[in-house]
């Protein structure tokens, strides 16, 4: 702020010389330092400025806050310093120490900085009330908000507030800023940020509002945004660990397949009627390019650029020449089938077993229906509960399995197939002893 006559205020950051505002900290810096460095009393007196803003961050008690100051007029003092000795020439000097004690310093002064923005945002995320009145309160208990009763100007943009430029409060500092100088951090994010391990689910940028967002000035954002990009950077996967879990993704799909299909292939030479051939033939063609596509993808692992004899080139030779021992006793040795004909043998021994079966069952039925015709007499009654074919109850519903049997083996469900199969099975049986029932 600065006087221009006895009438006129002006607030900004103003040239000390020549008035002029130049928007910003580092802009004024830069251009006092082209145009009135030579202004050495204006140059004692921006000194005493930081004298003054010293004594007034000292007054705050910050520990870490006074040591950076510090170590920032000390390493300022040096420089100028250095700047202004004579250079003799053919001599040289290190100034690594210095740059890194520099380097340090600002290192230190952003990581604190930053460290103490995610505590706050830590706090704001954490039990955050969803009414908009609570929500407020919530956030002006965490980050306490500044007095904006005699703040005319926004401090980014310098535009006057008014009616239609309200002014709004940064979320993590608590400073003022009007709406087009903010900046919406999703919650999302933000809970993502604090607790890694959360699910990250965000909304487009054009889509974040003070409803489902935290309002935040440029400099807490870049400070959250450089902190989010840090933590994705070290979260990102290299090709050669998406490849590798790409072909452990294939092995775990491939396992139960085998086990599916040396299950039906057991169920052929079996002769029983759950698998046919195509089906088992679509198990194997299934598995086969499975088995493509892990060799594929071991491959790409193996020719992995790695220095010959590393660490890095053994483990991709090993991955390789495991996925090549998988691919080839488990993927490639599968059990032979058996042909159409040795099916059609089997299948007709286990049905002229099945009707031996039946016809054991109804001499059986027949033996005791004799039986019980010489206790009661030749003069009892009979009741004829014989029904016809169409009306049978249990016709209707082996037709209905039939169908789900369709569906299933089109699906390539043959877990449901073999449970549907049995109920069949079940259903035919009950339906010939019905049918030697009523004969009887």
């Amino acid at each position: 702020m600065a006087t221009a006559n006895d009438d006129e205020i002006l607030e900004g950051f103003l040239c000390p010389i020549c008035k002029a505002d130049l928007k910003s900290a580092s802009q004024l810096t830069s251009h006092f330092e082209s145009l009135h460095s030579e202004e050495q009393d204006v140059l004692r007196s921006l000194k005493e400025i930081f004298g003054k803003a010293k004594k007034i961050i000292l007054n705050n008690d910050d520990s870490d806050l006074k040591e950076t100051f510090d170590r920032a007029l000390k390493f300022s003092y040096q420089e100028h310093r250095w700047l202004d000795e004579e250079q003799v020439i053919g001599v040289s000097r290190s100034s690594t120490d210095y740059l890194k004690a520099v380097r340090s310093a600002r290192l230190e002064r952003y990581a604190t900085e930053t460290n103490k923005l995610l505590i706050r945002l830590d706090k704001l995320v954490c039990n955050m009330p969803a009414e908009p009145n609570q929500r407020k309160q919530h956030e002006q208990e965490v980050v306490p908000w500044l007095d904006g009763s005699s703040v005319k100007l926004c401090p980014n943009c310098a535009k006057a507030f008014n009616l239609t430029r309200r002014k709004h409060h940064c979320r993590l500092c608590g400073s003022i800023l009007c709406h087009d100088c903010s900046t919406f951090l999703d919650i999302n994010v933000a809970r993502a940020i604090v607790d890694p391990s959360a699910p990250r689910t965000s909304q487009p940028d054009h889509e974040i509002t003070e409803k489902n967002g935290l309002r935040l000035c440029e400099h807490c954002f870049n400070l959250i945004e450089l902190r989010k990009q840090v933590q994705e950077s070290r979260n990102a996967k290299t090709v050669l660990v998406t490849a590798y879990e790409q072909m452990r993704s294939l092995m775990d799909q491939a396992r139960p397949d085998v086990a599916m299909y040396e299950k039906m292939c057991q169920s052929l030479f079996d002769g029983e009627t759950t698998y046919n051939l195509t089906d088992v033939n679509k198990m194997r063609g299934r598995i086969g390019k499975l088995a493509e596509g892990i060799d594929l993808l071991s491959k790409q692992i193996a020719a992995f650029p790695a220095e010959p004899g590393t660490r890095q080139a053994r483990l991709q030779t090993a991955i390789r020449h495991a996925a090549a021992h998988y691919i080839k006793e488990d993927l490639i040795s599968l059990r032979k089938l058996p042909t159409e004909a040795q099916i059609e043998e089997v299948r007709q021994q286990r049905y002229e077993r099945a009707e031996k079966q039946i016809q054991m069952e109804r001499e059986r039925m027949e033996r005791q229906r004799q039986r019980k015709e010489e206790i009661a007499g030749p003069s009892a009654s009979r009741v004829d509960t014989r029904q016809d074919d169409e009306d049978s109850p249990l016709l209707e519903q082996m037709n209905i399995i039939r169908e789900y049997i369709k569906e299933a083996r089109r699906d390539m469900k043959y877990e449901e197939v073999a449970i549907l199969e049995a109920n069949l099975k079940e259903l035919k049986k009950e339906y010939h002893l019905q049918k030697l029932s009523n004969k009887s």
